[in-house]
């Protein structure tokens, strides 16, 4: 690898260890380092990985920068749902990945930031994640309502006991 390919670089933790400012900074410095080079190279994308940033109007409370706080450092995947829409890993998965490696394939490095592990943990590792059926959703739904939790973590003993030994039921 030289200085000059497009990297993923990924940038995890808690809320309020300074994810966002060193993302910036280290946008800032593959900059001005590929710039300083003699190969022209395209600017650095910063992809978030923070579930709650995905939110249009949820900006208090998420740290979420403004236009102006960016820098002119482009940002991908902030306020793409309203606050109705569900956000899940199965749906964030495959549109960050694709984003991810359009932006590579044309000479980005790019900068995964977020506290959400399972979300970056999605784009990095190779996590399947099989398809909801709203049907049986709904029925085991009803029949919680119905009975209680009871009889559900008694048919998941009888499918998966050693699941069934790990869930807690309250």
């Amino acid at each position: 690898m030289t200085l000059s390919d497009p990297t993923l670089w990924v940038i995890v933790g808690a809320t309020g260890t300074g994810k966002t400012e060193l993302s910036l900074k280290l946008a800032n410095q593959i900059k001005n380092q590929k710039s300083s080079g003699s190969i022209s190279t395209p600017e650095p994308h910063i992809v978030n990985a923070d579930s709650m940033q995905f939110y249009r109007g949820m900006n208090i409370g998420t740290a979420k920068l403004t236009e102006t706080e960016r820098g002119g450092i482009k940002h991908h995947l902030f306020d793409v749902l309203d606050v109705t829409e569900e956000a899940t890993v199965a749906w964030y998965q495959p549109l960050a990945r694709k984003l991810i490696s359009d932006l590579l394939t044309a000479g980005h490095d790019v900068i995964l930031v977020g506290g959400s592990g399972l979300y970056v943990s999605s784009v990095i590792y190779d996590f399947e994640f099989p398809p909801r059926d709203e049907t049986l959703r709904a029925a085991v739904q009803e029949r919680f309502d119905r009975e209680g939790i009871d009889p559900l973590m008694e048919r998941l003993r009888e499918l998966a006991p050693h699941v069934a030994d790990t869930v807690d039921s309250r």
